[in-house]
């Protein structure tokens, strides 16, 4: 089976009009054309009157064709009221089942705006570091308590001014960034840095590094005891909340590269370093208008472990940075640690076990033929997520279980709440005669998930996803991957055992493929139809989800949807001619 995935935000923002029924069912009727049998249709609290919006930034700003379209897109869900009820009814008119694709820990992307913004002023619902978080689920604006909660662990010289501020390179090489050209920017609301205009010295040192240093994609970037080349700015004091770090040079090459999270240091008096957060200049979302001049930046966004180089100038156009936009060339601190995940909440707390499954009952009143539950998200984002996970009634239950080792019983304790989750999930849809698909992601259900994953994702819990399919918790398994190469769908050890197990239970498998090509992924410039004829051959797996609508087709002028792009089309032919 042919099928896709509609995640709505994405299509509905990139619009050229506000999306009717009409618009819907024209979507519906284009991809019944190109053999879409099953589409799943990313729930954003359809059911409850959606997420709160940021829908009046263009009224606010005066600014770009993004800001019109969040207005696009609140006119949208005041015509739609339901999404999903309404591409329900659409699919249905042209022979397409719809799922509803729910992703528990998604309740609020972290996207969020710098505290001194207008934007912020506006439409600012929960504080994080750096700023307000804008669009989120209002269940968590009324219950933020109930986040997946940060370990409770020791914050130094938090409220002392910054003294100092100590710059590591990854290297002991040589650099071209001397006190000349270093400058120090700070602001007490993460808008419209001010240069400061105070002097400093800069004392070069190449000295043994304290602890080995990998990036966000896990390669070793300094090895403990290895010399690296350090610049320590000090003879200031500087009580703003936010310091920023960058250079005057205009144009390459730059040198002075590091691990954002390990580049920078504040340093209190008495030269001890004050635990914080950091920012990069990119972000995923916004990430194009984190200019330090005339906005602000994103702080611990998941972001800042990737390499920067200091000295690459600051006033290049915002580009691609990593997997979002941003400028390059600044590295920033402010003391703290986020006390919660953005929007994430805690699979453990009865409450939240409550109001999950009340939204699958919003999806089943809007008639869908399914729910796919997928662990993956946005919601989670963060530079440490390592650290969260720690709510009281986790560790409460977990030092019930294990009282010489609690920390050691947090993944058992959480995992065996999501399971429970799943069942009860479970019995809501079969008692409604709805089927049930899970997500496994080849990414994260493995020992040793790649870096850049891991904010993507709930740290600290077992996912068991081989109990979910012995356990008859699905009647089909969604084989997910992201990051993982194509040809781990054939050769992966992981990926195998997935599709074996599911075999062996009587569980169908169906594949999902991210259309778009994000650079630096191994699926970027893959050829889609040979995949899919792979897929095909192979003879193990019942379906294809084109993932996601928006990455390859939209409406026209006059409210007519069809696939834009070659590749997809030549996909769809493969499929028609296959299923003759």
């Amino acid at each position: 089976m042919l099928e896709t995935l509609i995640d709505f935000p994405d299509d509905a923002l990139h619009a050229r009009d506000v999306v009717t029924e009409a618009h819907v069912d024209a979507m519906m009727a284009g991809l019944a054309k190109i053999g879409v049998r099953r589409a799943s249709w990313d729930s954003y609290g359809d059911g409850h009157g959606g997420f709160f919006l940021p829908t009046g930034l263009a009224d606010l700003t005066g600014e770009d064709e993004r800001s019109e379209s969040w207005r696009r897109y609140g006119a949208t869900l005041d015509v739609l009221r339901n999404p999903l009820k309404t591409a329900v009814e659409a699919g249905h008119r042209h022979g397409i089942e719809v799922y509803g694709y729910y992703k528990p820990y998604e309740t609020g992307p972290a996207m969020y705006f710098p505290e001194g913004s207008p934007e912020a002023r506006a439409y600012g619902r929960l504080w994080k570091l750096g700023g307000y978080l804008t669009w989120l689920d209002p269940f968590v604006v009324q219950h933020p308590e109930l986040r997946i909660k940060r370990w409770d662990d020791a914050l130094h010289g938090q409220g002392e001014p910054i003294c100092a501020v100590r710059l590591t390179k990854k290297d002991d090489s040589p650099t071209r960034v001397t006190a000349d050209h270093l400058q120090v920017w700070t602001s007490d609301l993460n808008y419209r840095y001010q240069r400061f205009d105070g002097d400093f010295k800069v004392v070069e040192t190449v000295e043994p590094a304290a602890r080995d240093v990998y990036d966000m994609d896990g390669n070793r970037l300094t090895a403990a005891g290895d010399p690296v080349r350090a610049l320590t700015l000090s003879g200031f004091e500087v009580r703003d909340r936010y310091v920023m770090v960058t250079t005057d040079f205009a144009e390459g090459p730059a040198d002075f590269e590091n691990s954002g999270v390990d580049l920078m240091a504040a340093l209190d008096r008495d030269g001890q370093e004050i635990t914080g957060v950091f920012a990069t200049g990119a972000a995923i979302w916004e990430g194009d208008k984190a200019d330090f001049r005339k906005w602000g930046l994103m702080f611990d966004d998941g972001w800042a472990r990737m390499p920067i180089c200091l000295d690459d100038p600051n006033t290049t156009p915002p580009g691609p940075v990593g997997y979002g936009l941003g400028h390059r060339g600044v590295i920033a601190f402010t003391a703290g640690r986020n006390a919660y995940l953005p929007a994430a909440l805690c699979e453990t707390e009865p409450a939240v076990q409550a109001y999950w499954l009340r939204w699958i009952q919003e999806m089943i009143d809007a008639g869908v033929d399914g729910v796919d539950f997928r662990v993956e998200g946005h919601s989670t984002h963060t530079d440490c997520p390592g650290a969260y996970g720690y709510n009281d009634i986790v560790m409460e239950q977990a030092a019930a279980r294990r009282p010489n080792d609690p920390l050691g019983a947090v993944p058992e304790v959480r995992g065996e709440a999501y399971t429970a989750f799943l069942q009860r999930a479970r019995a809501l849809l079969r008692e409604h005669g709805r089927a049930m698909r899970i997500n496994l992601n080849i990414d994260y259900f493995r020992p040793d998930p790649p870096g850049p994953e891991l904010p993507a994702y709930p740290a600290n819990i077992d996912f068991n996803w081989k109990q979910w399919v012995e356990m008859d918790l699905l009647d089909e398994a969604i084989m997910r991957f992201f990051r993982s190469p194509f040809d781990w769908l054939f050769d992966d050890p992981i990926a195998q055992d997935m599709i074996a197990t599911c075999e062996r239970h009587g569980v169908s498998v169906v594949v999902n493929r991210y259309m778009t090509d994000l650079a630096g992924l191994p699926q970027a410039g893959n050829d889609r139809e040979a995949e899919f004829r792979r897929v095909r051959e192979d003879g193990r797996f019942a379906g294809f989800i084109l993932y996601e609508s928006d990455t390859f087709g939209g409406w026209d002028e006059q409210g007519n949807w069809s696939v834009r792009r070659d590749d997809v089309k030549g996909l769809c032919r493969a499929f028609a001619e296959t299923s003759r």
